[in-house]
């Protein structure tokens, strides 16, 4: 996750948020991990956020994977 920050750092945007759910590491019980850097406005209707969903097979399970990526906000 903190790869993929950097390299949107490094394309100039405002803000990223990823977020991964379900066996993290191998573990028994499923959880939800995020991280953000910069702004992510989601309730502002005017932002312009790219956002993608992928799920992963794993040997463990499915990983879900969300990415929201603040671009800028429309005047």
């Amino acid at each position: 996750m903190k790869k993929a920050i950097e390299l949107t750092e490094q394309a100039g945007t405002k803000g990223i948020q990823v977020q991964i759910a379900g066996r993290i590491d191998g573990k028994e019980i499923a959880r939800v991990e995020w991280i953000r850097e910069g702004r992510v406005p989601l309730q502002t209707i005017r932002a312009k956020i790219n956002y993608c969903s992928y799920a992963v097979g794993t040997i463990y399970g499915v990983l879900g994977i969300k990415i929201w990526i603040f671009v800028d906000e429309e005047v």
